[in-house]
């Protein structure tokens, strides 16, 4: 039996196996099987992943949930005045109809045989499980593109549950929440010497933004990725690996409340600014020693290493809030959802025994897709910036520097970036192999790319 692709080691290929047996797929696969071994393997995975093949052995996506229920979801919303961000609307809609024909494609013809291959545009929108995937993928490239040769750490920046509420209603407090980490880090380097603040010594790091943990609860946070040095104004370059916990810790509290009394006072109403007060006095007095703030340093040094650092954060900083592997049934009857996740509370605990255990969780569709589209950013936000050496309009950096990713490394990353490139490495076939071997080329008088709304 053929190989079926990575994505689907657990299935059911009896199932479709029968279902590719019929029709014109079962025709697809005897002409593929002329053409040879290869050809007959890249049809197959190509029937493993159709939509039905998928359906057939209990594959569920986002994009299918939000079709069927995102109109009666806007209805209850409304009923209970709870209006929807436009950002929201936006995303959602793009994602609903994502590679669907209505709004454009592209066209692909056989030279050899005539048979043709049409491809739905995609949404590009960051909320859509495979236009996300590209996204993050791409922005994967630009973090280690940026990183120097040196170790790396990762820092977690978290803030008191008492203050979600203040980011929910205002979005624009995530900019004082990365302020506030950059006000830290320029501080931890700055203040220890009259020196290192003239010759403006800084280092360089890269802040991406989580709204959410693992049980998509509302939590916004920082990753940071931070390099073990500083560079100063003349481009010198000096080791930098010494982090004070406590002094991050009660640093970043005091910086970012103060940002965000400052914030508040100007957007927010009086009784939204007392009560903000109120909560910062107590959070003053309960957090002696700041709030928490994760930055272990990695044991080991090797290139190996530091690029596992690099390729740890960006990749983990950068999943969705939920996973589509993770959804274990969709109830379409009674309107019900079904998935689980891992606490972090386990990953610090070794022994199984003492661990709470993955968590499973059921619940209603419409309180599914409303823990989904919170963590939905505003257009215009940046979830991920660039601070110190690595920002962009940084010229500290000379060019002779090393960097940790050499240029094959990095190209390889941008070709990977391509759509067919993408669907071979994830789904182990090639879109425009034709079943009689040959390759589909691309047909631009027969292309349709929607309406234009301009």
């Amino acid at each position: 039996m053929i190989n079926c692709n990575k994505s689907f080691v657990s299935i059911d290929k009896s199932k479709v196996f029968e279902f590719a047996r019929k029709g014109y797929h079962s025709h697809k696969l005897t002409e593929a099987a002329k053409a040879g071994y290869d050809v007959y393997e890249n049809e197959w995975n190509k029937v493993c992943n159709l939509p039905y093949a998928r359906e057939l052995n209990g594959n569920i996506t986002i994009q299918e949930i939000f079709k069927d229920n995102w109109t009666e979801f806007l209805k209850i919303q409304a009923s209970k005045n709870k209006p929807i961000r436009e950002s929201i609307i936006i995303n959602v809609n793009k994602m609903i109809n994502c590679r669907n024909f209505k709004y454009g494609y592209l066209f692909y013809e056989c030279p050899k045989c005539g048979d043709i291959y049409i491809r739905g545009l995609s949404c590009k929108s960051r909320f859509c499980a495979s236009c996300g995937k590209k996204y993050r993928d791409a922005r994967a490239k630009e973090i280690s593109q940026k990183c120097l040769d040196v170790p790396h750490r990762h820092i977690t920046w978290t803030i008191s549950k008492k203050l979600r509420i203040f980011f929910g209603y205002f979005r624009d407090l995530y900019d004082e929440l990365f302020n506030a980490v950059n006000d830290c880090l320029i501080f931890l380097v700055q203040n220890k010497s009259k020196k290192a603040k003239i010759d403006d010594k800084r280092l360089g790091f890269i802040s991406i933004l989580h709204t959410f943990g693992r049980d998509m609860k509302y939590n916004p946070h920082i990753h940071t990725l931070i390099a073990e040095c500083v560079i100063d104004k003349f481009g010198k370059k000096e080791k930098f690996d010494y982090f004070n916990y406590k002094s991050l810790r009660q640093s970043f509290m005091n910086q970012l409340l103060k940002r965000m009394y400052h914030y508040l006072k100007k957007n927010a109403s009086k009784e939204m600014l007392n009560e903000f007060s109120k909560v910062r006095n107590e959070l003053y007095k309960r957090y002696d020693n700041g709030f928490y703030v994760h930055a272990p340093k990695r044991q080991g040094k090797s290139k190996k290493t530091i690029k596992s650092t690099v390729n740890y954060v960006v990749r983990y900083a950068g999943h969705p809030a939920m996973s589509e592997a993770r959804i274990t049934k969709y109830n379409k009857e009674n309107k019900t959802v079904s998935y689980y996740y891992d606490p972090h509370e386990d990953d610090a605990i070794l022994d199984d025994e003492d661990k709470i255990g993955r968590q499973y969780v059921t619940e209603s569709v419409y309180d599914f897709i409303a823990k989904l589209i919170i963590h939905i950013p505003e257009t215009s936000v940046h979830t991920t910036r660039y601070y110190g050496f690595y920002a962009n309009k940084s010229n500290k950096i000379k060019k002779d520097e090393k960097k940790l990713y050499n240029t094959f490394e990095i190209n390889k990353m941008k070709n990977d970036l391509n759509w067919k490139n993408k669907i071979i490495s994830t789904y182990s076939y090639d879109p425009l192999m034709c079943k009689c071997g040959a390759t589909m080329v691309i047909v631009p008088d027969l292309c349709y790319f929607g309406k234009d709304d301009g």
